[in-house]
């Protein structure tokens, strides 16, 4: 996904608590990127999706330590649909 027509749009409807999400521009291996700030802390990580098998990934330090299986974060966005959102292009 891109910052530019569709993706855009689509970040402006999907939103984390009150605020639309900020995406980020794609990379080699990551679309759907954008950041997400921590609820404890001042630090801001990144969540994208894997292009070459859709797996979704966090820079927090708990994805790292769970062995990329799963954070906060993602069992956060996960759960309010935010993922399955941007994974379909839907709103």
């Amino acid at each position: 996904m891109s910052n530019t027509g569709t993706g855009t749009t689509l970040a402006r409807r999907v939103r984390v608590g009150d605020r639309p999400l900020a995406m980020l521009p794609e990379n080699a291996q990551w679309k759907n990127r954008f950041e997400i700030r921590s609820e404890s802390s001042d630090r801001v990580y990144v969540v994208a999706q894997r292009k070459t098998n859709a797996a979704w990934a966090c820079s927090c330090p708990g994805y790292v330590f769970h062995g990329g299986r799963e954070c906060k974060h993602l069992r956060k966005l996960g759960a309010s649909g935010v993922l399955k959102a941007l994974a379909t292009g839907g709103g």
